[in-house]
């Protein structure tokens, strides 16, 4: 009786110490996650404005637009093309396109998922053309990599906890982080590149890569897997 009375005892100060990390860590999430949200909403309206400024005639405007999203979708065209050659001549073209539609832009959507989904869709059909051509995909070359490439959307504010991406990309080299996303498959790679480096919602990279949110959510929990793996191995 008096074993039971003291584990007891024990136990319950363990019980409410627990209670107060999961507390806590909840706290910092929740902060973290508002941080994170504010940020998206003062980019949206910032983005909006110079789309504004753009359709009526204020050039400077998309430049500030192409300057800050330039490197982010040029990591998303590498990533699917495996060339920064090609990746460059594909966001030019997507950056072009994009001008010349940005009138009939309504904001529906985001700009930013209105850009990204722009580049994926003709980063795909040139690999698609490579390969109709008879090309192959360009091998990983550890020398394409840089900080740009692979580096967090909103400064490295999400936590990384059990992320197996955010572990690997913390505590391996950025060239093992590489040769992992090479191992998923195209799709894979793509939606957990939108959703750990650049940000997106699971609703927005469905935007993007044109499935539904099921898919996309599908598709993270393998590429987790098989990054978790790799971050294990």
């Amino acid at each position: 009786m008096f074993m039971t009375d003291s584990l007891r005892m024990v136990d319950k100060p363990l019980q409410v110490a627990d209670r107060a990390v999961v507390d806590e860590t909840a706290r910092k999430r929740g902060a973290i996650d508002r941080g994170i949200g504010e940020e998206r909403e003062s980019r949206r309206h910032r983005d909006a404005e110079l789309v504004k400024r753009t359709q009526d005639g204020d050039k400077s405007a998309f430049q500030e637009l192409f300057s800050h999203y330039e490197p982010k979708v040029l990591a998303l065209a590498r990533e699917i093309l495996g060339s920064r050659e090609d990746a460059e001549d594909v966001v030019q073209e997507s950056f072009v396109k994009a001008y010349l539609a940005l009138s009939k832009y309504r904001g529906d959507s985001a700009f930013y998922t209105w850009l990204y989904r722009i580049v994926y869709n003709m980063a795909i059909d040139q690999k698609r053309r490579v390969k109709r051509r008879g090309g192959t995909p360009v091998e990983f070359q550890e020398e394409i990599l840089n900080s740009e490439s692979i580096s967090t959307s909103y400064e490295g504010r999400r936590t990384s906890g059990d992320d197996p991406y955010k572990r690997l990309e913390n505590h391996e080299s950025l060239v093992v982080l590489e040769r992992a996303l090479q191992q998923l498959s195209e799709e894979q790679r793509a939606v957990i590149l939108l959703r750990e480096r650049d940000g997106l919602r699971y609703e927005e990279i469905a935007d993007v890569v044109g499935v539904s949110k099921g898919t996309v959510m599908s598709r993270l929990h393998y590429a987790r897997k098989a990054l978790r793996e790799v971050a294990e191995g």
